[in-house]
């Protein structure tokens, strides 16, 4: 992969964003049902093809009123229907946001892990050189370095027991995951 240009967000514009994203939250919340986990188990799982069927089946109910259930309630239908799509449009475009900062972060995380280690094995040169102060650094990024290859040492004890493209997997998230 070729290395792309990472920009830096300006903290006015993060700022900014994390007001609208606290506005949308208020704006809806009076809306918004929180589910248990039980709760959740307990329903229909929505799909593509399931929503397909549902926009379908409401636009066909409202052309034919006569064959709809007469112990339901259309304009019930009409409006859950209408909650839920609306809802889907704003998941769709939450969901590529989520992404898209994902990635951007993962990427940024990854080019400041290369730099970070570049960073620390220059120090350990120039600590073996006895540089001044590199030794200090050294000293002070030791630890975490070290916790690291201990990451990888046990992953690469998986790797000999575990399939080539699951561990390649585990191993590049581990080293480049931001939390």
């Amino acid at each position: 992969m070729s290395r792309r240009t990472i920009k830096n967000i300006p903290a006015k514009i993060l700022r900014d964003a994390q007001i609208k994203l606290d506005e949308v939250l208020c704006l809806l919340k009076p809306y918004l049902v929180a589910l248990t986990q039980g709760e959740r188990e307990a329903l229909i799982k929505i799909e593509s093809e399931s929503i397909n069927f549902l926009e379908v089946s409401h636009g066909i109910a409202a052309e034919n009123p006569a064959l709809f259930p007469t112990f339901m309630k259309m304009a019930a239908f009409r409006e859950e229907f209408s909650t839920a799509h609306e809802l889907w449009l704003f998941i769709s475009k939450i969901n590529q946001l989520k992404e898209d900062i994902s990635d951007t972060g993962m990427l940024a995380g990854n080019y400041a892990l290369e730099t970070a280690l570049a960073f620390y094995h220059t120090v350990k040169i120039a600590a073996r050189h006895d540089i001044p102060g590199a030794r200090i650094i050294y000293e002070e990024l030791k630890p975490a370095f070290h916790s690291r290859k201990r990451k990888l040492r046990k992953a690469n004890t998986a790797k000999n027991k575990a399939q080539p493209e699951l561990f390649e997997m585990c191993e590049l998230n581990s080293l480049c995951t931001i939390t």
